[in-house]
């Protein structure tokens, strides 16, 4: 594109060129500003990971150690129940723990709770159970 001004021509291309907008340009996207950009997404993206993605991946795993130890708690409450069918549950309940903690290796708060859970479950199963046959 041609401008004449006051009698002269000037090539658009040229005027951009020689002003060095062209070559600002060109060396903002040189390879170590492309390296200086790659190192900021790089970190923002670690920062991202360490916020959103680790804890999510902390707390699904927190949740199947959950899950695994009451299960166990359940199948050691179950064996503590059959093996004295006519003790009451808290009479069995220090071993049960014990056993809980030797399988798991958790600490006590957790194998208490989760023995706890265990026979609370048991105990609401019985009830519903003693009711039916009630109604039956």
């Amino acid at each position: 594109m041609l401008i004449k001004i006051q009698k002269k021509e000037i090539n658009l291309h040229t005027l951009f060129v020689e002003a060095g907008i062209i070559g600002g340009i060109a060396s903002f996207f040189s390879d170590k500003a492309l390296e200086a950009f790659g190192a900021i997404l790089l970190v923002f993206v670690g920062v991202l990971t360490k916020r959103y993605i680790v804890p999510l991946l902390k707390s699904a795993q927190a949740r199947q150690t959950a899950e695994h130890v009451l299960t166990i708690a359940d199948d050691v409450t179950d064996y503590f129940a059959e093996k004295f069918p006519t003790a009451h549950w808290s009479v069995w309940l220090d071993r049960a723990i014990d056993k809980i903690i030797e399988v798991t290796g958790v600490s006590r708060g957790p194998a208490e709770r989760a023995a706890m859970a265990a026979i609370s479950r048991k105990k609401e199963k019985i009830v519903s159970q003693q009711k039916i046959q009630a109604q039956t």
